[in-house]
């Protein structure tokens, strides 16, 4: 029988190969996207979050003695592949001018860590290496000595004091670090661009000389950092349960050590849970696609044995005509499907994990080609569903009766059990459907089926209609004489397996349709968070800077406004705050990617974030003077402060006139800073006494800068009615309340209350963070739907505008330089002209890259794979039923011929045969994508956290859906006028092929 029908078996084969195959594909995928997932999220982590650390202060005065932490600590930090690194610091007077303080530091295996630009590293006790800066600002190097001392806080003095001897150290060598970001450095702060200890380089020193210094306590930590291979995606679990441990021990767990005077510092717990929800995202999204993918080569197993098993019904007639008995008949004609079944099984097994380690590479950049064990089982239900699919697909023609088996055309029969199969099919649609709708959305389940139960349905439901319509077309037209499409419609609609054949490629087409629709959707989702999380086509981070300083320096570099805007993301105080976006509005529009959907207009946004307010006083010079009027006080002190804003972006100059004398008088202050120009901001006076008493003052005027009649109108208080304009000047009322109360007078063009756009509605509840410790009251001007780097959660404003109102210090922790596409290659070389240091440079491009390598991109991507692979299944079902079918319509139409048939109307049937099935298939599978789409399309996770939120596209493209289906229709229309050229030929030559 293998020998007689080779083709047959075969294909066969070549299913079975398909079926291991897809199965294999799905969890070797999903083990390729593990480890590009760890391998992504390890890569943009940073030092910090990779590091696990213990750390304590050790001294006399302490808990915690020396002794006791090093015999304990290292012991407890014990991570498999995982290094350990020991430090101790304190700090040190004398080697900065008092009173500025140094660290002293010992952290074991420094020397490799660091090249040594002039002299040798440490070796001996007394011995120190110095950073290259601070060696060249002190003037020290290798033979140069220095007198230290330890120090500690006084409160009372606000000061580092001495806390022990002097001792002599020698300096041996300038050093500076090869890599600061290497995970050698742990959670230090050292070099790390914006951290507090950046600007300091510790002093490196060898264990004995750190314990030779007396000092009253230091701090203590172990650090265990990543060695090779450490957090790998072979190790990353191992990462995980030994930090378990660790907490369980530190927390004093049976058997553990207790080391509860220890501090675990880690971020690497977040890290590993990022990791785990990406990977748990994708074997959410990946089995959409595979399931089907595997029970769609059952189908089309199915379908080939059952169609092959019809057309060999007189042969199995026969066979039990002469006295076969069933086990016999039954492996007689089982046996040559399961044959192939069997070869076929290994060689999917092998191919599939082949393709997806070529799909892997080319995507991804895949690891080695490997066979994995966990997918033995997974190929083992494939190869025994397709034993199920062939076994089942025989089970009429070896239960029917030997006449039926010698008909030429078999009985009608067994209608109720495919209509029953057929309505439970349906039935699972609907449930799958409202399970996922109405259970929190998530792809878990029955719900996972969604998209394939939907289109299986769709097609089911159009197969009931198309068979009869096909019959009743033939009828039709061979009344009218149109014998070629009678003769094809007639064949399609009696013809066992017609309707088969049609939901296989209708589903094929829909699995297409969905899988395009969920990468573009996905691909246009990544593209906008991009432009949003970016804000800019190229953002420039720069070091920790005073606001105005940055405005200043970027309207020096782009005095034009065309590709350059300064901008800085706040923070908010608590995690019920908003996070603010501050820019130079006035460059919004020429410099942001502002979106249509964001709301109102990038122009109108500046409008509302900019209103008009007068011109400000501005001081040049060296000196103000102030005119003030203070009353007769019967206990306590007044004193009025005034605060300066150097037009150059410096920080906020803030001078005292002293004690005020009761009456009118005239006081000076001398200002350093003024002299190239200084924005006044405002004045804040001080009442200073115990108990509660309230007073006010006069300020009269500022002498060739506020006159009487300009402190009439604009000036602002704190609150109402602290600040009241008199014909003698403006009048402010002070409560002091304990030892000391403050009001602000602020100047008229401060614009207060704050300006501000929202994503949204703001509640009266929350409450901004500015640039100080006070907190700006925001006015709402408008509101937006989505703002650029926050997503719909989030404020904007004007930066000027929230430097202008910040009455103390305007230090931003996260300046940027936001970037047009046309800006200068030189940009950042002359913003570095103006002082600021750049800490980094990102582009939308990268930002898009890197969530095109995260796991949903690579997840989603899997359904186009899956759906190619389906159309070739569709391609192969095709084929295989016209060669299946090729004996009979060859002797059907040669039969006609005889009788006058013209040649015309064969070719014309052999196309009608197909043809009909091919088009409708197409339609139906492009209706049921988009049914199953918007069924079930909103839920395929675009995204691994939710951070950003931000309204994504719900549909695709058109060209996206339709480049798709056009390739389909080629295929399958190309495959039918092949197949009917074929039987056209055969039926002219009396043989096919």
């Amino acid at each position: 029988m293998l020998a007689a029908r080779k083709a047959q078996a075969v294909a066969v084969m070549l299913l079975s190969l398909f079926a291991v195959g897809a199965a294999v594909a799905g969890p070797t995928y999903l083990r390729a996207v593990d480890r590009a997932v760890v391998k992504t999220e390890v890569g943009e982590s940073d030092r910090v979050e990779q590091t696990v650390s213990l750390s304590a202060f050790v001294g006399d005065e302490e808990a915690v003695t020396s002794e006791g932490f090093d015999s304990v600590v290292p012991r407890a930090l014990d991570l498999q592949r995982f290094e350990v690194v020991y430090s101790a610091s304190y700090v040190v007077l004398g080697m900065e001018p008092d009173p500025n303080v140094s660290w002293l530091v010992f952290r074991s295996d420094v020397c490799p860590h660091l090249r040594m630009v002039a002299g040798r590293c440490v070796m001996a006790t007394g011995e120190i290496v110095l950073g290259e800066a601070t060696a060249r600002r002190l003037g020290l190097g290798p033979g140069s000595t220095i007198n230290i001392t330890s120090a500690t806080y006084s409160e009372p003095a606000r000061r580092y004091v001495p806390a022990g001897p002097p001792a002599l150290l020698s300096v041996v060598g300038v050093y500076k670090p090869l890599d600061t970001a290497n995970v050698y450095w742990g959670r230090t702060g050292y070099f790390a661009p914006g951290s507090a200890d950046s600007e300091r380089e510790p002093i490196f020193v060898n264990r004995q000389t750190a314990d030779g210094v007396v000092h009253p306590q230091d701090m203590r930590s172990v650090e265990a950092v990543p060695g090779p291979g450490a957090l790998d995606a072979d190790h990353i679990g191992r990462v995980r349960a030994d930090l378990d441990d660790l907490r369980e021990e530190l927390t004093g767990g049976t058997g553990g050590s207790q080391a509860f005077f220890a501090q675990l510092n880690t971020e690497l717990g977040a890290l590993l849970d990022r990791i785990d929800g990406a990977q748990v995202l994708a074997r959410r999204v990946v089995p959409v696609a595979a399931v089907p993918l595997v029970g769609l080569c059952w189908f089309v197993i199915f379908l080939a044995v059952a169609y092959g098993t019809a057309g060999r019904r007189h042969e199995l007639g026969l066979v039990a005509l002469r006295g076969a008995r069933g086990p016999v008949r039954w492996w007689l004609s089982a046996g040559e499907s399961t044959l192939a079944i069997l070869v076929g099984a290994p060689l999917g097994y092998l191919a599939g994990t082949l393709a997806v380690w070529l799909a892997a590479r080319a995507r991804f950049g895949g690891g080695e080609l490997t066979l994995s064990g966990e997918a033995l089982p997974y190929a083992a239900l494939a190869a025994g569903g397709a034993l199920l699919a062939a076994l089942l697909a025989q089970r009429q023609q070896l239960a029917s009766p030997v006449a039926d088996l010698l008909r030429r055309v078999p009985a009608r029969g067994g209608s109720w059990r495919s209509t029953a199969i057929e309505a439970i099919v349906v039935v699972l649609a609907v449930v799958a459907v409202f399970q996922l709708r109405g259970f929190e959305g998530e792809l878990v389940g029955l719900s996972l089926l969604v998209p394939s139960l939907v289109a299986v349905a769709i097609a089911l439901v159009a197969a009931r209609l198309l068979m009869p319509l096909a019959g009743r077309l033939g009828t039709r037209a061979l009344r009218r004489g149109r014998l070629g499409l009678a003769l094809g419609t007639l064949h399609v609609a009696r013809r066992p397996g017609s309707h088969r054949l049609f939901v296989l490629l209708a589903v094929a087409v829909s699995l297409l349709g969905f899988a395009a629709m969920a990468v573009d959707v996905a691909a246009r989702s990544r593209a906008e968070r991009a432009s949003v999380e970016t804000g800019a086509d190229r953002v420039v981070t720069v070091l920790p800077v005073d606001a105005g300083r940055l405005l200043a320096a970027v309207r020096e570099v782009d005095p034009d406004g065309r590709y350059a805007m300064a901008a800085a993301v706040v923070q908010p105080a608590t995690p019920a705050g908003r996070p603010m976006l501050a820019v130079d509005t006035t460059r919004l529009g020429q410099v942001a990617v502002w979106r249509p959907e964001f709301g109102p207009s990038a122009g109108e946004v500046t409008r509302l974030l900019r209103p008009a307010t007068p011109e400000p006083y501005v001081l040049r010079g060296t000196r103000v003077t102030a005119v003030l009027e203070s009353p007769a006080l019967s206990e306590g002190q007044l004193r009025v402060a005034v605060s300066l804003r150097p037009l150059d972006g410096s920080p906020t100059v803030r001078m005292t006139f002293g004690v005020l004398d009761p009456g009118v008088h005239t006081y000076t202050a001398e200002v350093g800073s003024c002299a190239g120009g200084c924005r006044l901001l405002g004045f804040d006076a001080i009442y200073a006494r115990s108990g509660s008493e309230k007073t006010s003052m006069v300020i009269r005027e500022l002498p060739g800068l506020v006159s009487t009649e300009q402190l009439a109108t604009g000036w602002k208080g704190t609150a109402a009615g602290d600040v009241t304009p008199g014909p003698g000047g403006l009048a402010v009322s002070v409560t002091a309340t304990g030892a000391r109360q403050q009001t602000w007078v602020l100047a008229p063009d401060v614009p207060t209350p704050l300006p501000v756009v929202p994503a949204g509605q703001l509640p009266d509840t929350v409450a901004l963070t500015g640039l100080d410790a006070d907190r700006p009251v925001p006015q709402v001007v408008s509101e937006a739907t989505t703002l650029p780097r926050l997503g719909a959660r989030g404020v904007l404003t004007d930066l000027e505008y929230l430097e202008r109102q910040t009455v103390g210090g305007t230090r931003l922790t996260d300046p940027q330089v936001w970037l047009r596409p046309d800006a200068p290659a030189d940009v950042t070389d002359r913003l570095a002209e103006q002082g600021l240091v750049i800490a980094g440079d990102d582009t939308m491009a990268e930002a898009r890259a890197l969530l095109d390598k995260r796991a949903p991109a690579l997840a989603i991507w899997f359904h186009l794979l899956a759906a190619g692979f389906a159309v070739l299944l569709g391609l192969g079902g095709l084929t295989l039923m016209a060669a299946v079918d090729r004996r009979r319509t060859t002797d059907d139409m040669r039969a006609l011929r005889l009788q006058g048939l013209p040649a015309r109307a064969v070719g014309r049937s052999a196309l009608w045969s197909y043809l009909p099935v091919v088009a409708a298939a197409l339609v139906t599978g492009a209706v049921a994508a988009v049914v199953a789409w918007w069924v079930a399309g909103g839920y395929l996770p675009v995204f691994v956290d939710d951070s950003l939120v931000l309204a994504l596209p719900r549909w695709p493209s058109p060209s996206a859906a339709a480049l798709p289906a056009l390739l389909a229709a080629l295929g399958f229309i190309g495959a039918a006028v092949g197949v009917a050229a074929a039987l056209r030929r055969s039926v002219a030559r009396g043989t096919l092929g």
